[in-house]
């Protein structure tokens, strides 16, 4: 994105829309030139900024003008040793600068959280070593989010995706590091009894490069894999750098009046209904099903589909 589009158009129709944080991500942010003023543009429209990062070519003067403008960092880590993250990033040699680059952000005090994607390239003990670096480096969270069929896990998913028993075996290693103050996110992970959380879609919204607005990533990326029943443009609102109503087209939209998450039999005959968020409707689409019908994957009810969500990598 050009930095004149974002302060011209993205920036106003954004503030216009209520939007209040944004979180930049890649491909790898700081590969763009104009990273830095970016940033100050959304701190002066009074936005909070985070970057989602692989914590590499990051120098020290950029890490100092972000402390200045109060943005937070996320890094990508997805193991705990060259041979699992850095073979997962296609750099061994980088894994060693992303763990120093986190201490660097730690020090600055603009380390937020820690993204990480479970693989078959690290042991399952690593997480539980990824969990207390991050607790020692004083992150606030760590998002863990399976491969899965759609956007960049597609043509990996099923050699790299790690299996379900594994990833029960995670959950046990990491879940204690929350008594120590670390906030763990589970995304997408094995579910056997506990009602499924609700969808944010229309509460947050994504920008792609070509500056359509949608309501939901996974909901376009999973409307773009082979058995979509849904067109991406389902989800797509506008165009911030063709329209100039974005803020009323967004409002207008109405997610969950124009689709009805959960409008099945079986959710409407169960007993878990009154307290369940009835799931993800994009893996409901990468399923080749239409929005309504029952998210599988990880309804504790029915059998266990196989489907799950990648981490977003696109902008």
């Amino acid at each position: 994105m050009p930095l004149h589009g974002i302060c011209q158009r993205l920036i106003p129709q954004l503030a216009e829309a209520r939007v209040n944080r944004v979180t930049i991500t890649g491909g790898e942010p700081f590969m763009h030139a104009d990273l830095i003023p970016i940033v100050a543009a959304f701190r002066d429209a009074g936005m909070g900024v985070g970057v989602c990062t692989n914590a590499t070519m990051v120098t020290d003067e950029q890490i100092t003008t972000l402390a200045e403008l109060d943005a937070h960092m996320n890094i990508s880590l997805d193991g705990f040793s060259p041979e699992s993250h850095g073979r997962f990033r296609g750099r061994p040699e980088g894994f060693a600068e992303t763990v120093e680059t986190v201490k660097r952000f730690a020090r600055a005090g603009i380390l937020q959280g820690l993204l990480c994607t479970p693989n078959n390239l690290a042991a399952d003990e690593e997480y539980a070593e990824l969990c207390a670096f991050a607790r020692d480096q004083g992150a606030k969270y760590v998002l863990m989010n399976p491969l899965g069929e759609m956007g960049r896990g597609a043509n990996s998913s099923r050699t790299l995706r790690r299996p379900d028993d594994h990833m029960r075996h995670i959950r046990d290693l990491t879940m204690p590091f929350a008594d120590d103050g670390l906030d763990l996110v589970h995304i997408r992970f094995p579910n056997e009894e506990k009602p499924l959380a609700g969808c944010e879609a229309n509460t947050i919204i994504y920008v792609f490069t070509r500056g359509e607005v949608a309501v939901c990533p996974y909901l376009v990326f999973a409307a773009r894999t082979k058995v979509s029943q849904h067109p991406d443009t389902d989800f797509i609102v506008a165009n911030v750098w063709t329209d100039d109503d974005v803020a009323a087209r967004l409002d207008a939209y109405k997610f969950h009046e124009r689709w009805k998450v959960g409008d099945n039999p079986t959710c409407g005959s169960c007993a878990l209904s009154p307290s369940c968020g009835k799931g993800c409707p994009a893996a409901v689409v990468a399923s080749g099903q239409r929005i309504g019908a029952v998210d599988s994957e990880l309804c504790p009810v029915i059998p266990a589909q196989s489907r799950v969500l990648p981490v977003v990598g696109v902008s």
